[in-house]
Parts: structure tokens; sequence; C-alpha cells
């Protein structure tokens, strides 16, 4: 079985179905039938991409980075009235992240701040790990479903998202059988090796009845500094060019601004094929950058600076180091902010 689905995930152009001298009426036939035989992976995909917008449920997890390892527990409500997700790390600083539709607000008690962040791009983050549509997936990944495992006291499949193209990272998941959440996730080099992961380890589906509250946990928290991180869909910019080969598969999905006293400060460009995402700043070279020309690493997350005459290009990506270089390299810029 799971030779053959992972041979009817692929596109006819992939699978060599269509022969140069076969008739137009055979290729046209030829076509529907992997349409047909596809349908089953693209049902998987929308499963797994609707569940973690739309369920209701509570766990803990762990997130693992490299050598760093934290656990979070996170509540996710979807009621009649709003859908809020809340999450709360349990170890280290502490932090509470609640999201609702439009705005993600971080609160950090330990500082007495709250970041505030009205730019409503949705970005891959577990359990919601699948963002785009099914063909923007099957368009970058080859879908090879697996055996089963036990997660989280719940019967889990296996499912490995396997790149057509070396500017990504191997992602295998595991989903809940019954409801289609993703209960675990780990991102693979090309050897086979997890540079990050994140999974369950307990999870329950009958979350306490009540409305969804988008307020902190933390009393006072009114009072404490707000910064406002918001960035503003821009009208008009200048287009982000780069060769097309340095990051294939990823379309340029927003495009957004952040003004301040002195005018524009940063606009930032955001690039996905429904699972990872290359975010783009793009500001004045007002001060040194952390960062080098040299990408660095911290889990799946590469990131490096680029400096052109008067802007600085600061680039995050869910992407290989070496690709996300290969993409900063082929970018052009000639415009000023």
């Amino acid at each position: 079985m799971r030779s053959r689905l992972s041979r009817l995930c692929l596109p006819a152009v992939f699978q060599g179905v269509f022969v140069t001298n076969l008739a137009h009426a055979q290729s046209v036939g030829a076509a529907g039938a992997i349409a047909s035989q596809e349908s089953p992976v693209i049902a998987l995909i929308e499963r797994m991409r609707a569940a973690g917008q739309t369920l209701s449920f509570t766990g803990t997890y762990v997130h693992q980075q490299d050598a760093l390892l934290q656990s979070s527990r996170i509540t996710q409500i979807r009621d009649s009235r709003q859908s809020v997700t809340r999450l709360q790390t349990l170890e280290g600083h502490r932090q509470e992240i609640i999201k609702v539709p439009g705005e993600i607000r971080v609160y950090m008690p330990d500082e007495q701040r709250v970041k505030i962040d009205q730019t409503g791009q949705p970005r891959p983050a577990f359990p919601a790990m699948i963002v785009g549509s099914p063909a923007t997936v099957l368009g970058s990944y080859e879908v090879i479903p697996g055996g089963s495992l036990r997660i989280a006291e719940v019967d889990a499949q296996e499912i490995l998202l396997r790149p057509r193209h070396d500017q990504r990272w191997s992602v295998r998941l595991w989903q809940d059988k019954r409801t289609g959440l993703i209960v675990k996730c780990q991102k693979l080099d090309r050897e086979g090796r997890t540079v990050e992961q994140a999974a369950f380890t307990s999870l329950n589906f009958s979350v306490k009845p009540g409305p969804a509250s988008g307020s902190p946990s933390y009393a006072g928290a009114k009072d404490w500094a707000v910064h406002n991180a918001s960035f503003a869909p821009a009208v008009s910019a200048p287009p982000l060019k780069f060769r097309p080969e340095a990051l294939r598969g990823f379309d340029l999905v927003g495009v957004y601004e952040r003004h301040g006293s002195q005018g524009l400060e940063m606009r930032r460009y955001v690039l996905s094929d429904g699972v990872a995402t290359v975010t783009v700043f793009v500001g004045p070279k007002s001060k040194e950058s952390p960062l080098g020309d040299r990408p660095h690493r911290t889990g799946a997350v590469s990131m490096l600076s680029k400096e052109f005459q008067d802007v600085r290009l600061i680039v995050f990506g869910d992407v290989p180091p070496e690709a996300l270089r290969q993409f900063v390299q082929s970018i052009e810029w000639k415009n000023t902010l």
C-alpha cells in the first residue's frame, strides 16, 4: 500500500506516465486517471490542514531545536463567537502567546511587556504545520504514507513529505487517525538526521465547554508596556527580484510594511510553499546587523543578512542554510525604501 500511494501522489510528468508517441485521446485518459488516483492524497493533506485550524483541543507538547528542548501547553478553542489558540511555556522564561484571527499577542510577565502583531500572515506552527492548499504542497513535496505509531495515547499514521527540490527539509508527520490533527512532526536533513521536532505528550479533545477567551492569564497585564510589531499590507512596493531556480516552489504570499515617526521603517516579503516559509526583511542600514552574510541555523530555521548600497536584508527561512544562501545571493535590489 505504501509504495502504491507513493506513486499516485506524483503528477504525471514526474511518473513518466505519458509516452510521446501516444495518441492525444490516450493522454487525456491517462491524465484523468492520475487526477482520480491523486484525490486520496489531496484529501489527506486537506484533512491535516483543516484539523489544525478548526479543532478544539488542549495538550502538552515538547519542542526540540538541536540540543534545546522546551515543553509548552497549548489550548485551542473554536466556537461560534471566535477562535482562540493559547500557548504557554512550561519552563525557562515565562511566556504566553494568544492567537485570535488577525492578531497575535505575546505576554512576557518577567519583563512586564506585551508584543502585538496584527499582520495576519499565517505561518506554519505546530500542530498547524500545513498552511497551503494541497496543490501547493504537492508541487513541492512527494507525499508518502507510512505505518502506525501510538503518540500521546492516540493512534497515529506516519506521513512523509519528501521534497522534490533540494531547497527544503524533508518533513515527517504523524496525524491522529480519528481527527486528522498532526500530533508529531520532524524536520530532517538529507542524511535523515532530525534538525527539529515537536510532539504531543498529552492530548485531550474534550475541552471544557465555555466561551473562547482571548484574555491573558496574568493579572495586571493591561498595565504592561506595549510594543506594536505589526506590519500593514503594502499598497505598492518594489518587487523582490531573485532567480526562481534559487528557491523553486516558493510563491510570494504577502508584502507588508511598518511605518514609524521617520517614515517607512521596514518592509517584509513572505514566501511559502504551503509547509515552509521564507521571510525577507528590508530596512535601512541604521546599525550593524547581528547577522553576517554567512548563514546561521537554529533547528530548522536558517538566517543571514546581506547589504546593498542603502538597505540591509535580513532573511529567515525554514530551509537548509545552503539553500537560503543561494537564494539571498540571487536577490537583486536597486530601489531604496
